[in-house]
């Protein structure tokens, strides 16, 4: 007898999240430790808006102790101010410009070593920039890595660990720094981390756990909880109505019914109308062309790009945007059986279009086909798209960036140019015209897969067949960066979450 599946998740938010203080004076308990960031040669102290009594005291103690501010090194030793009850000082090496990857990675390695010291109350003072970013930039990158850097997903875990988060960051301002500008980046960056974790517990379930049903409940409960949000689930019969021939192929050879997910903010007068839609293949075996078993367990993160739509749609409730926006989620398990979709097979999508099926792997882009064909009923001005797409994208651009295609260099150049600044960095790709004749077939319009040869541009000259007349639009392929095999510059091992800022703050800057 088959051993059964633990309890299923809810779909909730992992808690407890450590919360977000600014410091400016002795707090009424002292912290545990307080976290200074030093760069060789430098005097931290001096850009922290500290009392000055207290602040030379903090000096002296920083000259006893003798951190010269190299790289990996932490110099700890008693406070001596009523701050905290032990300052460490953290190296982050020659430059106090520190690139995106290396001030994650610093404040990363501070909150592990927080949770293994057990404190429970932390002051973190960042006395540094990132490079190509403003002050500002700087500062709000800063705290929303460090409000992440605790992530963990350990909801399956029979055993939890009795020291389970911190239960407070409390930030030290920047001389000069207002109460009102630091309280407002504080507000923003838990905003935007409530987000990036439903993401992240998203993609991080299971396929036994998180099936195309769980997802449709994962977004009506989110919904319930944010406010200000509309579902619509689309069954098996209301996608035969929709000929959403894409979507009913990919899950003919599973148990799992396939969802079309709808969520809809809709503010009274919307000045613009933009649909999100997001690849949810909950597992994907491959189908009929399946997958080798070695690695097969990371394919429960085939839904990654759904789980960004779901964390921009949370954002955009809770920022109560003056524009339409629409997050459209098909979902879908790919599985082999004998009911399953076989090389070879020729299907038609709600477009209209024929699709010969050449690779039963190449799944993505036929969910996503329906999908976006399906916007055109919303009326957008921009249309995005996110999907887990193609190993060729991985090859090209490993694990830094997010390949980016579309119709519309403007608009990649303003989505690149917010990725720069949030720390989820895209890279503009070609999508010439010629590529979609990769894709030629003999019998059908079109194949779903072709040489391999330019795959991640093919699979985007794909979509491009399917996207409304006159809409703006582009495609991200987050197969590199919407989940990780192993840790990687300060980002956790699973679901990254990524793309959740930068779309998000696209969204609230777009009538600007």
């Amino acid at each position: 007898m088959l051993e059964s599946a633990p309890e299923l998740y809810d779909g909730r938010v992992q808690y407890p999240m450590a919360d977000l203080y600014q410091l400016r004076s002795t707090p009424e308990e002292s912290l545990d430790c307080l976290y200074v960031l030093q760069c060789s040669g430098s005097d931290p102290l001096s850009k922290l808006e500290i009392p000055t009594k207290e602040k030379r005291a903090l000096k002296a103690k920083a000259k006893a102790l003798g951190p010269r501010g190299e790289p990996g090194e932490l110099i700890s030793g008693e406070c001596p101010i009523d701050m905290a009850h032990r300052i460490t000082f953290v190296g982050v090496g020659e430059e106090c410009e520190l690139s995106q990857s290396k001030l994650r990675t610093v404040l990363h390695r501070v909150m592990r070593q927080a949770t293994k010291n057990r404190e429970y109350q932390i002051g973190l003072a960042v006395p540094v920039r990132v490079h190509g970013m403003s002050e500002a930039e700087s500062r709000l990158f800063a705290l929303r890595e460090a409000a992440v850097a605790d992530y963990t997903f350990d909801h399956f875990k029979s055993k939890k660990n009795e020291f389970d988060k911190i239960d407070g960051v409390h930030i030290i301002p920047f001389s000069g720094e207002t109460e009102k500008d630091l309280d407002e980046h504080l507000q923003a960056t838990r905003m935007f981390r409530t987000s990036v974790y439903l993401a992240r517990d998203l993609s991080n379930r299971p396929g036994n756990d998180l099936t195309p049903e769980a997802l449709a409940s994962a977004a009506k409960e989110m919904a319930e909880e944010v406010g200000g949000l509309r579902v619509t689930i689309l069954g098996l019969k209301e996608l035969q109505k929709e000929k959403c021939g894409g979507i009913l192929a990919v899950s003919q050879g599973s148990a799992e019914e396939p969802k079309m997910i709808v969520i809809e903010h809709r503010p009274k007068k919307p000045k613009k109308s933009v649909v999100l839609v997001g690849k949810g293949v909950t597992f994907d075996s491959g189908g009929i062309s399946i997958k080798p078993s070695a690695g097969m367990g990371w394919m429960k993160y085939d839904m990654a790009g759904a789980a960004t739509v779901m964390g921009v749609m949370r954002t955009v409730a809770e920022l109560e945007l003056p524009i339409k926006v629409v997050g459209l989620i098909p979902t879908a398990e790919n599985m082999p059986s004998g009911t399953a979709i076989k090389p070879g097979d020729i299907i038609t999508l709600a477009s209209g279009k024929t699709v010969e099926v050449d690779n039963t792997d190449a799944e993505g882009r036929l969910l996503l086909g329906d999908a976006l064909h399906y916007s055109a009923r919303f009326n957008p001005d921009i249309v995005l798209d996110f999907a887990t797409l193609t190993g060729a994208c991985v090859v090209a651009l490993g694990h830094e960036c997010a390949g980016l295609m579309g119709n519309d260099r403007e608009l990649q150049d303003r989505l690149a140019t917010i990725g720069d600044t949030v720390g989820e960095r895209v890279w503009p790709m070609p999508l010439y015209d010629e590529y979609f004749s990769y894709l030629k077939s003999e019998w059908a319009d079109m194949k779903n897969a072709g040489s391999r040869w330019g795959g991640a541009l093919t699979a985007g000259a794909f979509l491009k067949q399917h996207i409304p007349e006159k809409v703006s639009w582009a495609h991200f392929d987050i197969a590199g960066v919407g989940y990780l095999e192993d840790e990687h510059n300060g980002q956790p091992k699973g679901g990254t979450g990524f793309g959740v800022v930068l779309v998000s703050t696209f969204l609230k800057n777009l009538l600007k």
